[in-house]
């Protein structure tokens, strides 16, 4: 029985030790990465809305502390303008792993303005790449109608025929979809869901870091989205008849100032260098936006002129590979000023 009883005891210590230490993670995650909720919708500028007036840490990559407005987007608290921009794209735009002070929505708002208010409203939403955006401009004409112009920002124009086309299919407008209506409709449990994800964050950084092992130990796919043979043979088809369809499509919705912003992803070489990742489709956007009126800026050269006489890389962290992951500040930086220069 003495025997029985301290195996027990033993038992219990080790599952008191491990719930401790699952409680001390769990804590120490309020610090280092705890995600804003998630809100879908169904119809209007993005795929979803965020948690309204919530905050969010993420520290995986860079460090910041994320803080959501009234309306379910990442803006900081300031009272919106009648005259403003809208700004929407994926994660680099919603700006998940830099400071808001530093992002280049806000960096372009106070270097436009300095009158204390929000003239450049950022939508942007993790997922929301540059097609994506295009299947919502019903829902940004829709809840944003008096806006001086739309920015779509880009990482990639490796957007084939179909996906040119696909982009122009649209997710609709609801203007009674808010983020305060989605909250209130909300069942009891939903909302107890959100309350235990926001009391437990170490569970959705270990669901992340599972998610991110299991893609790595999958085997190539053996696909290559910059793969030359492919694009050449799209450049010789109908590929820039659909993308002046597209961007008369877009025209045809609005005669606001649109401006693509296009940011290359790169990779730095054993010899030292660095090169952008292209398909080699910037010649064609330049050519149709121009001829469809729409402002197209491509960041390639501007950051191998950075990084070659500086030796700045635009992507990556002090605490991540340099030139993998997200953009850094000195992106945001010069990606705003290249904003300025075309708005003004």
């Amino acid at each position: 029985m003495q025997t029985f009883t301290h195996f027990m005891k033993q038992i219990l210590s080790w599952i008191a030790a491990v719930v401790i230490a699952a409680a001390i993670c769990d804590i120490l995650c309020f610090f280092f990465y705890d995600p804003l909720q998630d809100l879908p919708r169904s119809a209007g500028s993005t795929t979803g809305f965020l948690l309204p007036e919530s905050r969010g840490v993420y520290g995986l990559e860079g460090y910041c502390v994320a803080k959501t407005d009234s309306f379910g987007y990442v803006n900081r608290d300031l009272p919106r303008a009648d005259e403003y921009y809208v700004v929407a794209g994926a994660s680099h735009t919603e700006g998940l792993f830099i400071d808001a002070s530093e992002r280049y929505s806000d960096l372009l708002n106070d270097s436009l303005y300095d009158d204390g208010r929000l003239h450049v409203i950022n939508i942007g939403k993790s997922g929301n790449y540059f097609s994506v955006v295009l299947q919502h401009l019903d829902g940004i004409l829709g809840e944003f109608p008096d806006a001086k112009g739309i920015i779509i920002e880009t990482d990639s124009l490796c957007y084939d025929t179909k996906a040119l086309y696909d982009s122009m299919a649209q997710a609709g407008y609801d203007p009674e979809e808010t983020a305060a209506s989605i909250v209130s409709s909300m069942s009891s449990r939903q909302k107890l869901t959100i309350k235990l994800k926001q009391s437990l964050p170490l569970i959705r950084l270990l669901h992340k870091q599972y998610f991110t092992f299991l893609e790595s130990r999958q085997d190539p796919s053996g696909s290559d989205i910059l793969d030359p043979e492919f694009w050449r043979s799209e450049y010789e088809g109908e590929f820039e008849t659909a993308l002046d369809d597209l961007m008369k499509f877009i025209r045809s919705k609005t005669d606001k100032q649109v401006i693509i912003l296009y940011h290359p992803a790169v990779r730095l070489e054993e010899n030292g260098s660095m090169t952008a990742l292209t398909n080699n489709a910037e010649p064609y956007y330049e050519r149709v936006c121009k001829n469809n009126g729409i402002d197209f800026i491509d960041m390639t050269g501007r950051f191998m002129q950075a990084y070659n006489e500086e030796h700045i890389i635009p992507y990556g962290f002090m605490n991540t590979t340099p030139g993998d992951g997200h953009i850094n500040r000195y992106a945001h930086k010069m990606m705003a000023e290249e904003l300025e220069k075309v708005i003004r």
